[in-house]
């Protein structure tokens, strides 16, 4: 069944528990609050979702396969190009969901009291295979000689905690687009790696994003 707004009711509930869990916490929020806002009685609500931890459990499943699919690498691009892609895409993802971000970071170490084993085990699933990821590209990065040396476990929880981190000030009508903001970071973070001086200094983020640059 579709909502007025085109979501389906499931979408929608989803959408204001999101909402209502980033503003009160997932322990302030009741199944009431839920319902109250959407409109509709506590037993439609539990028809949907049959508990309120299930709501939170497609919160973070959702986040987390975004997150994933964001640092999907290409073989054609270059390491720091894909570090650059890799930024775009997270930011955004954070930009255009800032509420499910908040939800799913403000909630970590709670989480093992609202899931079940098997629930924790694929959210843990999930975010090591975003570290092996972005473990792997600077891996990648050295590999090729594009990138220095360095210690690719330490640069990779760096990474991940900068650009996650952003979830607490990242909003989609700040000062600064996402693909802004991704190209700083992107910038800062590949001038310490990058082996080539004349890259380093003049297309730090690939051909691409240069072009990119110049044309706005």
């Amino acid at each position: 069944m579709a909502a007025e707004n085109g979501m389906t009711r499931r979408e929608e509930l989803l959408a204001v528990a999101t909402k209502l869990f980033a503003a009160r916490g997932y322990h302030g929020t009741r199944m009431d609050d839920v319902a109250d806002v959407v409109g509709l009685n506590k037993a439609t609500v539990y028809h949907y979702y049959a508990s309120k931890s299930l709501i939170l459990f497609d919160i973070y499943r959702r986040a987390a396969e975004n997150t994933l699919q964001a640092v999907h690498d290409d073989p054609s691009w270059t390491a720091r190009e894909a570090l650059y892609q890799y930024t775009v895409r997270l930011l955004t993802n954070i930009a255009e969901n800032p509420e499910g971000a908040a939800v799913y970071f403000q909630e970590a170490p709670y989480i093992t009291e609202w899931f079940t084993d098997e629930q924790v085990a694929e959210v843990r699933e999930k975010e090591t295979q975003v570290y092996e990821h972005v473990h792997g590209l600077i891996g990648r990065g050295i590999a090729s000689g594009e990138f220095f040396e360095c210690d690719t476990h330490v640069v990779a929880l760096g990474y991940i905690g900068m650009t996650l981190g952003a979830y607490r000030w990242l909003r989609p009508d700040g000062r600064r687009t996402a693909q802004e903001i991704a190209a700083e970071f992107s910038t800062a973070l590949l001038r310490g790696l990058i082996r080539e001086d004349s890259v380093r200094v003049e297309s730090p983020l690939g051909p691409a994003a240069s072009t990119e640059k110049a044309n706005v």
